[in-house]
């Protein structure tokens, strides 16, 4: 009987569990925003200027620590933690471990999640641009940065044997069936 560590050394998670698993962790995220929605919408209905009078920078710290962060902060949360998966991997039976089928520590979780949440805070970065009628020299840049990158990573998803995408790549992890 194969033993655990060699299972998940040599497993790979499956297309399908690995949808289930984005789909129910996306399912947390949009509680997340939907609850920003609930609290900005309206104050800006109101004509409340939340955002106005903020420079450039101070929009984008502010879009990161309302959106980017607690989200970064849950997958970390989950990855990181004694489980090593966050709701939605739990939920489809998978967990994040290195190439080697090891524990990954918490700097290498840090760095997939925020290199997977890159395309998604360039996505931001160029729509808050565009909101505020910025020049879209700058927003363009950024908007191809998240379509090029979320493609990069969507295409070796289905691409590779091991289902690794990008940010698995680049922080030497792979999600595995759960041992």
């Amino acid at each position: 009987m194969v033993n655990e560590l060699e299972k998940t050394r040599t497993g790979r998670a499956a297309l399908r569990p690995r949808l289930v698993a984005a789909g129910w962790d996306y399912l947390a995220i949009a509680g997340w925003l939907t609850l920003l929605a609930v609290v900005f919408v309206p104050l800006r209905l109101a004509g409340a200027g939340v955002f106005d009078g903020l420079g450039l920078l101070a929009t984008d710290l502010l879009i990161t620590a309302l959106s980017a962060l607690p989200v970064g902060v849950y997958l970390v949360a989950g990855e990181a933690g004694r489980r090593r998966a966050t709701w939605g991997k739990r939920r489809a039976g998978l967990v994040v471990a290195t190439v080697t089928g090891e524990r990954p520590g918490t700097a290498r979780i840090v760095v997939r999640d925020v290199v997977k949440l890159l395309p998604w805070q360039c996505g931001h970065m160029a729509v808050s641009r565009l909101v505020r009628g910025q020049e879209s020299a700058f927003a363009m840049p950024l908007l191809v940065a998240a379509y090029v990158l979320a493609g990069v990573s969507i295409v070796l998803l289905l691409a590779r044997r091991d289902r690794a995408p990008l940010h698995d790549l680049v922080a030497g992890t792979r999600v595995v069936p759960s041992p």
